[in-house]
Parts: C-alpha cells; structure tokens; sequence
C-alpha cells in the first residue's frame, strides 16, 4: 500500500501548485518515481469527439509526437488497455501485454502495463492514467493502488480546473454587466462566454415581449441563429415555455419522453438531443423570459453526456445575474427616454424661442418693405438695408435648424476606415478664415493607425471646434494635432483601458475653461456666446460618444482651451 507519508505529499503537492498543468505533470512524475514506471501518461477526454487524448507524459518514449495522440473509447480487441478503460470504467493491470487482446503497441519497450479511470465526483469519465514498464510482472497491487490515489487526485486538479472555468465564465458575465448599454450587447456577452468559457453545444435566451405577448428567442448558439426576433413561445407551451410561464428551472435526460415536448424551435434535431435544461429569468418574483442549453447524444455509447446538478446551479445563477443586468439596463433606458424627452422639450422651447425672435424680426422687415412699396419713390439705400436684415434674419434660422438637425441626428453613424490625419487637415483648413491674425499650426503624428469614423461627422466635430477657439481669441496660435492617445487619456474619460485609442488636440491661445465649466460646456443649450443655441460642444460630444470615444477640455485657465477627442482605432480583422 501507498504510504501515508507519500500520499500527504502529493496531497499537499496539489493544494500547492494551482496551476493545472504544473499539477497534473508532478502527479505524473510522481507516479512515475514510486512505481519505478518507464512512461507514464494521462489521456483527458474531449467531450465533443467522445474520444481521449493525450495530453501529459513522463518518460524516454514520451515526445512531441505522441503528445495529442487520439485514443478512442471502445471495448474493441486491439484498441488499447487505455480505450478498454475508459469504456469500462474498471482499472485494469497486466503482467504481459503481448498476450492481452485489448493491448496496443504504442511504445515498443512496454512489457507490464496499469491503466485506471479518472472520474469526476458523478463518476464520468474525465480521463485515464496510465502506467507502463518494460519488465514483465513489474506492477503489485499495491502499485494500482497508488495509481488509483494518483487518480483520484489527478480528478480533484481536474476539478478545481473546471471550477476556475466556471468562475471565470460568472466573472466575465458580470463585467459584461458592467459593460452593456443595451440589452442585445449583453445577451451577445453571455452567448459568448456560453460558448467559449462553458463549451454548452446548444444556448439560447429567451425574453417576454409584451407587444407579442410571446417569449421570443433574443440570441442563439446553434441552428435557431437566424430566427432570433422571429420566433418564440406562448407561456406554458412546450417545456421552455413552462419554464418561462413558472419561473421554474427544469432538467431532463431523453426530452423526447416528456409529455410537455413540442420539438419546436430546437438548436439541434430533436432526437439528438441527449439532455436539455432550462432555467428561468426572473426578476422580482416574476419570471421574464429564459436561458436554454442542450446536450446531444453522444456517438460513443460509453460516455455520458447529461448535465448534472452543478451545471443547473451554475446556470441559474448566470440567470440571476443576467435578470438584474436586463432590468439595470432597463432603467437606464427608461431613465434616458425621460431624459430625453426633457431635453426634447428644451430644444424645441429654445429653438421656438430663438427662430420666434427671427420671425419678428423678418416680419417687421416685411412691413417695412409693403410700406416702402405704396410710396411713389424707393430709396435705395433703404432697400439695401432692408435686404441686408432680410437675409441676417434667414440666414441665423437656417443655422438654428441646422443645429437641430445636427444635435438630432449626432449618433446616426455610417462608419468606414478612415485616414484620420487627412480627415483632420481637411476639415480644419476648410472652416479657417483665409485672413486672420490667428495662425494655424498642423502637428499630425505620420504613424497614426486608422480609425473607423463617419467622415462627415467628425468633419463637423472638427469644424465646430475651429470654430469655437477662433471666436475666442483673435490672434496668436491654433494648433490642431493628432497623435496616439495615452493611457492616462484613455482612463480620465472611462473608456476601456484594454483597447487602444488615437487623440485629436485643438489647442488656442484664448482665455481658455475655469476647472468649474469643463463638464458644463458639453451639455445642451450652454453657451458662452450670444449667437447659437448652445448645442455645438454637446453635438461634438454625441459624434465622439457615437464612435466609441469621447471628448473633454484638458487646457489651463488663462493659457488656452485644449480640446481633445479620443476615438478607438480600427480593428485590424
């Protein structure tokens, strides 16, 4: 028998050394010592080919090239001892493989040979270890006793593995919380943590639309991908929508019995479908729609592929978290429209206020001109006036539409890759006077990487800022700039520290911003000017908000106002 001392060792070897492989390949040289093994080597199970592979090793034969190899699971003669366990699930030890049928010759020195199973805590299998010497009769019983231990340890690292997996699918499920400014960017979140992190073969979510009255299918990872928005259940109808109508999780092996079976809108062919679960989303003791994953039957009769306890835990607690993001970004939302609507009513108040005031004013020119009209003699002079306030007067409603316009429309993006340095020329050499005591300086990074932006939004972006410092100052420098954004930038707006970003700088040599009125310039209807309806910095905003980035002033009181955008760079794919 193994000794005490031995197994708290490698007990202890395990507690110690978190990293799986580094675990997994002491366990193997371990066994390996103790059991005076020439190769010893451990096959892990890949679910979705229903076959073993080889993965650790120790020993003069264990190479590259055995590394990977595929090892099926059968009962079949010639197979290998390796695929013999792992169908049957028993421990096996021979003293002569030459005369065993199930032997395979991988290694050409092996004589004796051990394999055990590696089982989980439902005992499925995980995996095989297997021991080979190049003596005859080498191995006792107490060596497959140490290599059943070996075994069982090598399971609770396999274990811990797939709880770190777990782990990490919640807490990427809950940055993708944080994330999310709608609900299709969360759902897309969850399908691909489902997929990648939970390796699920089938998810789909499910969510009530009041306007259908039906649980419509939202997302999918499978077949039903092109129905998402076409499809759903009534409550009650089939078993994903019992589940969704009682807020109750359900579990079941062979679905295809079940007397709540529809077979609709399935992600695989009904009767591949080995196990299928399906747990609710509720919020508040209400249930609002429905996470859904399947399992299919395996071809190999030897495995078993349900899910089991822990994969319905974890589940739902993916749905709790899942229902408080859907209704967090719910209230955003509805607080949004709120404010929109708020901001509806001030633009449309100022911009009645400002285009009235106009009106006025152009009525007053036309009575002028109806009176000029019954006299027998027009004074020219009068009459230049006259057209000179007629056209003043249009031309301020026009801006003040075309204001409105712009501040309506500011996220409406049509993105293309773009060459931000040309773009940035452009726009800033076409908005310039062509005589001013302002002299208008370019500092454009040539390395710059591209960007994917709506040229002719941020040309008005740009635009709007020229011309916003020029009417602060009348002469010295304006420096418009263009450069990688740094890390500090990134982080002093909130945008994503993990992606990179370029900067658009235009700096003047004005008055520039007090500290108090950095955040307050960028909201509607402010302004430090007369003319406008204060909406220019909040439409430049909405444009570098829209593209993935942001704006802010970054200059000194009385040293010049700095303006800087921030937008992400193009992806390269």
């Amino acid at each position: 028998m193994a000794s005490g001392k031995m197994m708290n060792d490698l007990l202890s070897l395990v507690v110690r050394e978190v990293e799986t492989d580094q675990a997994m390949q002491k366990l193997i040289e371990a066994a390996s010592d103790s059991t005076r093994s020439r190769n010893v080597m451990v096959g892990l199970l890949d679910d979705e080919e229903g076959r073993l592979e080889l993965v650790y090793g120790h020993g003069p034969e264990w190479s590259s090239k055995t590394e990977g190899e595929v090892i099926p699971i059968t009962k079949h003669e010639g197979a290998g001892i390796v695929a013999y366990v792992a169908a049957t699930g028993r421990p096996f030890m021979s003293g002569d493989v030459s005369d065993d049928p199930h032997y395979r010759d991988l290694f050409k020195t092996s004589q004796s040979e051990i394999a055990v199973p590696i089982n989980d805590a439902h005992g499925r299998l995980r995996g095989v270890l297997n021991l080979e010497s190049d003596r005859p009769d080498h191995y006792t019983q107490d060596d497959l006793c140490l290599a059943l231990s070996i075994s069982s340890l090598a399971s609770l690292v396999l274990e811990r593995e797939e709880m770190r997996r777990r782990e990490e699918a919640l807490i990427r499920i809950g940055s993708a919380l944080d994330r999310a400014l709608d609900e299709d960017e969360l759902i897309d979140a969850l399908l691909e943590v489902a997929g990648d992190v939970l390796r699920f073969q089938a998810v789909s979510i499910f969510l009530y639309d009041p306007v259908q009255d039906l649980f419509m299918l939202r997302g999918s990872v499978g077949q039903l991908k092109d129905l998402v928005g076409q499809v759903g259940y009534a409550a009650g109808e089939g078993v994903t929508g019992s589940v969704c109508a009682s807020g109750q999780s359900v579990c079941i092996n062979n679905p295809q019995a079940d007397e709540r079976w529809r077979g609709r809108y399935l992600e695989l062919p009904s009767e591949t479908i080995a196990s299928f679960l399906a747990v609710a989303i509720v919020y508040r003791g209400k249930s609002i729609g429905a996470i859904r994953v399947l399992r299919r039957v395996t071809d190999n009769p030897y495995l078993d592929n349900h899910f089991t306890d822990e994969d319905q835990r974890l589940l739902d607690t993916i749905a709790e978290q899942v229902a408080t993001g859907l209704e967090n970004i719910r209230a955003v939302q509805k607080l949004l429209r709120s404010e929109r609507m708020v901001a509806w009513g001030e633009l449309s108040a100022k911009s009645s206020h400002m285009i009235g005031n106009r009106v006025f004013a152009l009525r007053g020119d036309v009575n002028e001109l109806g009176h000029m009209l019954k006299e027998r003699e027009v004074q020219r002079d009068t009459l230049v006036e006259l057209h000179q306030s007629l056209e003043i007067n249009l031309v301020r409603i026009e801006e003040i539409l075309q204001d409105f316009r712009d501040f309506l429309t500011a996220t409406n993006m049509t993105p293309v890759t773009t060459d931000l340095n040309a773009l940035v020329h452009e726009s800033a050499t076409e908005i310039f006077p062509r005589r001013s005591q302002v002299r208008l300086e370019f500092d454009l990074d040539p390395e710059l990487p591209k960007v994917s932006a709506d040229p002719r939004k941020l040309r008005r972006a740009i635009s709007e800022l020229v011309e916003n410092a020029l009417n602060y100052f009348e002469e010295g420098r304006l420096r418009v700039a263009t450069r990688r954004a740094l890390p500090e930038q990134v982080q002093s707006v909130g945008l994503p520290a993990n992606k990179a970003f370029v900067a658009i700088e235009i700096q003047d040599q004005g008055p520039g911003v007090s500290a108090d009125k950095k955040a307050q310039i960028f909201q509607p209807f402010y302004s430090g000017r007369v003319k406008g309806m204060g909406l220019g910095l909040s439409i430049v905003k909405g444009i570098a908000e829209a593209h993935g980035g942001n704006v802010y002033e970054a200059g000194q009181e009385g040293e010049g106002a700095n303006f800087v955008i921030l937008l992400p760079v193009a992806d390269r794919h």
